[in-house]
């Protein structure tokens, strides 16, 4: 099996599945084609086939018995308006930000933002936290 995966800033600054299924995408089409690598073929490698890599079964593909999770984009912007495939649209127009996400079940993200997260306490606390980083 292939597999991908992000790990933070040092394989991915942006830390985002989808941009990094979206460079495997072009990559393998330069040697192999876009008839043989499809967003269908590329999407398979970033769920079942890194589940499989990563010893889980209970994860990977949506089927009875594994874990519930999901991630739905919105595609209503202009930028994915020409594309006749959803999956297409979403690898290939740059769909950066999940509305919605379900992880083992439960709603994580909604409306595109982190459920029980104070992002404008999370920036303050970052900030803070660099900014005595850097003054040692």
């Amino acid at each position: 099996p292939l597999g991908l995966g992000v790990d933070g800033s040092a394989s991915n600054d942006a830390s985002n599945m989808i941009l990094e299924t979206r460079q495997a995408l072009y990559l393998q089409r330069l040697r192999y084609g876009a008839e043989k690598i499809t967003p269908q073929l590329v999407l398979g490698w970033a769920t079942k086939g890194s589940a499989q890599l990563l010893g889980r079964t209970d994860i990977g593909e949506l089927a009875v018995g594994k874990q519930a999770d999901l991630a739905f984009f919105k595609l209503d912007e202009l930028r994915f308006s020409g594309s006749h495939d959803p999956l297409s649209a979403l690898l290939l127009c740059g769909a950066d930000r999940a509305d919605r996400v379900m992880i083992a079940g439960q709603w994580r993200v909604i409306d595109g933002q982190v459920e029980g997260l104070d992002i404008k306490q999370l920036i303050a606390d970052h900030r803070q936290a660099a900014r005595e980083l850097i003054q040692g």
